[in-house]
């Protein structure tokens, strides 16, 4: 009952979805081109897909073949008011965004602002390729590189927009995707109904692996997963899908013996000003989410990366400069 009587906000909101993008895509207000290439991440929906992890995978990938990424980042939620922040330059994630700032601390130049092309513009100089972070909506600026992240728990065809749903643009946009990569797909019971599915859309699809490399403390020192054994750790998250980072932790709680005491969720990109640890308890949470509390030596965070096929790096490459191989 509650759908139906927000259905035809849902309706306004995909109208204007439509007509924002149209007059993009037709010309009608012209796109802006960077002299550097630009790869954009992004996705359909609102809500945690992987898009960070996916942009420090392919950030990271790029910087081992001697090419300089910088992402441009827009710094959602960030505190400072500037037109733009380097933040390997003011190490503050409140100035940057956690996400912006988590990129940093993995060695990642980023620039934040509203204005990523007059940004892009600025650091000219530092960058062989622009990598837009949550660019899928971001029209202003053309890209050679359009991937659409779907988290396969949640892929878009199953969704509505807002806020029926969590979808941002029609299901249909993802048509302007170049590629999809598809994350999650360890906890989708029926693999082979969704990739039949997948396989509909017509688009070159690759699988991201999730790989976990150990815990982090406050000083992000890294240790072995085994390090949680025996113990009883509380967890807690501020993601855009909390329950998908309580899944994983139990089942590596099965995997490396240790106990789930409590799971405690908070909003998306929460800043934990109110949240005061038990100093006798140990605490599990997110890369994200650690940086924000840095102070806690009873609270660590669990990385991991999502690991892509060579496959999306040949497929990348091609794209941007038209080769097999940098």
């Amino acid at each position: 009952m509650f759908r139906k009587i927000l259905f035809p906000v849902s309706l306004l909101y995909g109208l204007g979805a439509i007509f924002r993008r149209f007059i993009y895509e037709t010309g009608l207000r012209k796109k802006k081109t960077l002299p550097k290439k630009v790869i954009s991440v992004g996705n359909l929906s609102v809500g945690g897909s992987g898009k960070t992890p996916i942009t420090i995978e392919i950030a990271s990938y790029l910087k081992s073949k001697s090419i300089k990424p910088v992402v441009l980042s827009r710094g959602y939620k960030r505190k400072s008011k500037e037109d733009y922040v380097v933040c390997s330059e003011v190490k503050d994630w409140e100035k940057c965004g956690d996400e912006p700032y988590l990129m940093t601390l993995k060695g990642i130049e980023v620039v934040v602002g509203k204005n990523r092309y007059k940004n892009g513009l600025l650091y000219l100089d530092k960058a062989d390729v622009f990598i837009l972070d949550d660019g899928y909506q971001h029209f202003q600026l053309e890209r050679d590189l359009n991937i659409l992240v779907i988290d396969a728990t949640k892929p878009f065809w199953k969704d509505s927009l807002i806020p029926v749903g969590n979808l941002r643009e029609p299901k249909s946009f993802y048509r302007f995707a170049d590629c999809f990569i598809i994350t999650r797909t360890e906890f989708l019971q029926k693999q082979e109904d969704f990739f039949k599915k997948l396989k509909t859309y017509k688009k070159p699809f690759f699988v991201a692996e999730s790989q976990f490399e150990g815990v982090l403390d406050n000083s992000w020192k890294l240790h072995s997963i085994d390090f949680l054994k025996g113990k009883k750790v509380v967890v807690f998250a501020g993601l855009g899908n909390n329950q998908q980072f309580f899944k994983t932790v139990e089942n590596l709680s099965t995997t490396y013996g240790f106990l789930i005491e409590k799971k405690i969720s908070f909003p998306d990109h929460y800043h934990y000003e109110d949240f005061t640890p038990d100093k006798r308890k140990l605490y599990l949470t997110t890369e994200k989410d650690l940086v924000k509390l840095k102070n806690y030596d009873n609270i660590y965070a669990l990385s991991y990366r999502l690991k892509l096929p060579k496959e999306f790096y040949e497929f990348m490459e091609g794209k941007l400069w038209r080769t097999k191989t940098l």
